[in-house]
């Protein structure tokens, strides 16, 4: 055994004694001093702040309004050209609420709502009338 081989062993044993008390501690260290290196720029010796997730950019409100007339077209069943586009490749015009069966999760958020607004009126089943506690002036 050459004397360098000899030193690496040494120093291999002497890590195993210093590891195997405490091998949590002993990983959670080395891991830390990892990722304190790899956070740190070569030969600058500060730290890189941990990156962080902007907000999206807010939404235009022309497409804000594309997206909701989409969500309500598909809780309602239609196309989402409402059946107005003759030539419109999925529906060729025929594509107005009811066209297909709506989606359940968007018609239960937004369909069912109102259809008990309106069914559950004392005064009349087909009128809508004020939910108690809300104000719509």
């Amino acid at each position: 055994m050459t004397t360098e081989s000899a030193a690496e062993l040494a120093a291999v044993e002497d890590l195993l004694i210093r590891v195997l008390p405490d091998p949590m501690g002993f990983a959670e260290r080395v891991l830390g001093e990892l990722l304190e290196r790899l956070a740190t720029p070569a030969g600058t010796g500060t730290v890189i702040p941990s990156p962080t997730v902007a907000d999206p950019e807010p939404a235009e409100p022309q497409q804000v309004l594309i997206d909701r007339s989409m969500l309500l077209a598909a809780a309602l069943g239609a196309c989402e050209c409402w059946g107005e586009d003759r030539l419109c490749r999925s529906c060729g015009g025929q594509g107005s609420a009811g066209w297909v069966p709506p989606d359940p999760e968007l018609y239960v958020e937004y369909v069912a709502p109102a259809v008990r607004r309106t069914t559950d009126s004392p005064d009349s089943p087909d009128s809508p009338h004020p939910v108690e506690g809300e104000d719509h002036s």
